[in-house]
């Protein structure tokens, strides 16, 4: 399906410079042809030009698909195609400036698999690739639209929940923790994840403070049997 929207899109960009080509040099060679020439139209004088404009229009096409995919590349996870770590820190900076400004607040969720290397050991990596993305389809299912998914490095998520207290962050957690402990995973079965959480407090926090006690949370889960959430 993915694959499909982006192929559509791709030409519908193609299609839509190549047209503009053609409309604009279309017109603009008729009245350079009739009123500033002042020749007669002929074959010569209205299709080269015409297609040279469609051959600029498909240059322009490719230029601003390529340009669009090197965007995608620089702020997405490339296997997952969820925001990447890099691009987090940058929603993240502006949910702290706007806690910091106003009433308001957040909550970060971070998480992991459990025994993540025994899945690439025991199935191979191309096995672990797709628990990955089934893994991402079932978050980003769940998710508000608001809330903002990255993979983190690995297999580490996280998620910023703006406007959501901790007992709200905690709620969702545990959703997530719950659809993916019951979700029948292609050729690994059941798997499951353990979640740290915490809520930004805007009079003492910094980046630095905040992971880690969202980390602190997550080491919590795993030291305390896996398959839970722990809040920090």
């Amino acid at each position: 399906m993915k694959i499909k929207i982006v192929t559509r899109k791709k030409l519908l960009i193609y299609m839509g410079y190549i047209s503009l080509s053609f409309f604009l040099t279309t017109v603009l060679n008729i009245i350079h042809t009739l009123y500033f020439l002042k020749i007669e139209i002929t074959v010569a004088t209205f299709i080269i030009p015409t297609l040279t404009g469609l051959l600029f229009g498909l240059l322009l096409a490719h230029i601003r698909s390529l340009s669009s995919q090197l965007k995608q590349l620089a702020f997405t996870d490339s296997l997952t195609k969820i925001y990447n770590r890099l691009h987090f820190a940058h929603f993240l900076d502006i949910e702290i400036d706007k806690a910091k400004r106003y009433p308001t607040t957040f909550s970060i969720i971070f998480f992991d698999i459990d025994h993540f290397k025994s899945v690439n050991d025991n199935f191979g990596h191309a096995a672990g690739d797709k628990v990955l993305e089934q893994i991402t389809d079932i978050v980003s299912q769940a998710n508000r639209s608001a809330d903002i998914f990255a993979r983190y490095g690995g297999e580490e998520f996280i998620i910023l929940a703006p406007e959501t207290g901790l007992s709200g962050a905690l709620i969702h957690a545990e959703r997530l923790r719950n659809d993916i402990e019951k979700f029948e995973f292609d050729t690994v079965g059941h798997i499951t994840s353990s979640f740290g959480v915490t809520e930004f407090n805007a009079a003492k926090d910094t980046v630095e403070s905040l992971f880690e006690r969202v980390d602190k949370a997550l080491y919590m889960a795993k030291e305390n049997g896996r398959n839970r959430v722990e809040k920090a």
